[in-house]
């Protein structure tokens, strides 16, 4: 087996040849420039095994009644990969408008579900035991900071998740108690957000407040594809400065909407108060 990449102005061709009783087969797949455009900003930095994906609830800072999104968690060799599908989508059609010469306004009237998650997770990256976060608060920002290992207290019960048995476990984890569902059937220590570290993948996870949930809903295995992920371009920050400006667009929307630029409304990820979510965690 042979494989040849070859870029010629812009757009990839992908030529796989593949020998097998004297027989030639050629394949040749053309890339449109939308997908160069997409992923030449993005970083490989694994192989997507595992994808589970999670419905989602999040409370806002307006109001109890949760609004949804839908959270996948991406497994990798040694990556884990968690974001949401709503903010992924957007971002990708948002990448198409501006590669096809669009602008901003147009990517708003295509725009799809806001999410109100905020952020996505990459562990073990940049390197092994650390993660980085990446969310948009104005800027698309990026820190990086050790993973935190929780005190779990297995607990009795049991229920099943997605045709899985789960049993039950809680742990107090920056500012939340979390009741957790893992099943020792898919051994792997990881789970929705930064919540991880049972002896088997987490399917479900609420707080005790009832403002965040997370239930798989689907599993998805044998994937093998890649894993990429958008850092290159976001300004690098600290987690206690993310995490302050997220406390003042909880307490004063218009001070925050004002600095960060979000007050016209016209920038990509424009959140407007009504969908601005209850803070997930505290430092």
């Amino acid at each position: 087996m042979v494989l040849f990449v070859i870029y010629i102005n812009g757009p990839c061709f992908l030529i796989y040849l593949h020998m097998r009783k004297n027989i030639l087969f050629l394949f040749i797949v053309l890339l449109s420039c939308l997908f160069e455009t997409t992923y030449a900003q993005r970083t490989l930095v694994d192989t997507v095994r595992y994808r589970f994906h999670y419905d989602t609830r999040v409370t806002r800072i307006e109001g109890k009644n949760p609004f949804p999104d839908e959270i996948n968690v991406d497994i990798g060799d040694k990556i884990t990969h968690c974001y949401s599908r709503w903010e992924e989508d957007n971002g990708l059609l948002y990448d198409s408008i501006m590669a096809k010469g669009g602008n901003v306004n147009d990517f708003l009237v295509a725009e799809g579900p806001i999410s109100m998650f905020g952020e996505r997770v990459i562990k073990n990256y940049p390197s092994k035991g650390n993660l980085s976060v990446t969310c948009l608060l104005g800027d698309d920002v990026i820190y990086n900071e050790p993973m935190v290992k929780k005190d779990w207290n297995l607990e009795p019960g049991d229920t099943t998740i997605v045709g899985y048995k789960c049993k039950k476990a809680t742990c107090n984890f920056r500012g939340r108690k979390w009741i957790a569902w893992y099943t020792l059937d898919i051994p792997i220590s990881e789970g929705p957000w930064k919540i991880d570290g049972l002896p088997g993948m987490i399917l479900k996870a609420i707080d005790s407040l009832n403002q965040f949930s997370f239930e798989c809903f689907q599993i998805k295995a044998n994937l093998n594809i890649p894993m990429m992920v958008k850092v290159a371009k976001h300004v690098k920050t600290t987690a206690l400065k993310v995490h302050k400006l997220r406390i003042l667009r909880a307490s004063n929307y218009t001070a925050y909407s004002k600095l960060v630029g979000d007050d016209k409304g016209v920038i990509m990820g424009y959140v407007p108060k009504s969908k601005v979510a209850c803070l997930l965690e505290k430092y």
